[in-house]
């Protein structure tokens, strides 16, 4: 694989993983800063796509499997999207312009 090639999986995956850390913390907390709300209250539709409430998490909503597919996918296009930036900040020869 050329250098390329490696360097923009390298920002995909970053991507995908650093949005998914936030997802799964930092927006997790804006949602839902009272989980144990949830013991006797149900949840939206919107709420229900991306966190459960089962009986394994005690009542408590955490993030399910589209959430996390969700949150990489996004990430995967920033990060290919800060790739294209930075490949095309550093390999245009017209940026040097009046470097001698």
């Amino acid at each position: 694989m050329k250098a390329g090639k490696t360097q923009r999986l390298v920002f995909i995956f970053a991507g995908g993983i650093l949005m998914s850390l936030i997802s799964f913390t930092i927006i997790f907390q804006s949602l839902i800063p009272d989980p144990c709300y949830y013991h006797f209250n149900e949840m939206n539709s919107f709420m229900n796509l991306f966190y459960s409430a089962g009986p394994a998490d005690n009542g408590h909503p955490g993030p399910n499997l589209l959430n996390f597919i969700v949150s990489f996918s996004v990430g995967g296009i920033l990060g290919f999207g800060v790739y294209k930036i930075m490949e095309n900040r550093n390999c245009c020869p017209s940026n040097n312009k009046g470097i001698k």
